[in-house]
């Protein structure tokens, strides 16, 4: 596979980063799709492949980002991360495990 620009670090940061930061426990995770309107949540951990990773790191969705669900209607998920707002499909949204709730 040929990368172009600077997509290939980000990736490999991301990858590096998903594995540092859920090496030490699983405690407390859930779905985003899970996750309390409103509330602030920490992206801890991707379970998908490396397409999906890459593509996720692309929107800024990177382990250890803060993030908020906007919107929660029963479709795709409206959610606030870095000062922009983002669509996710639920079969996306499940795939990425949070933790909220710890005062951060």
């Amino acid at each position: 596979m040929r990368w172009a620009g600077k997509s290939r670090p980000i990736f490999m940061e991301y990858v590096q980063m998903s594995k540092n930061l859920t090496s030490t426990s699983t405690d407390g995770l859930c779905p985003l799709t899970m996750a309390p309107i409103g509330q602030d949540v920490r992206l801890c951990k991707l379970c998908g492949g490396r397409r999906l990773a890459h593509r996720l790191a692309e929107l800024g969705l990177t382990p250890g980002v803060c993030l908020r669900i906007v919107q929660d209607a029963g479709g795709p998920l409206l959610i606030s991360v870095r000062d922009s707002r983002i669509a996710l499909g639920r079969g996306i949204a499940s795939k990425l495990q949070v933790e909220w709730g710890r005062g951060d």
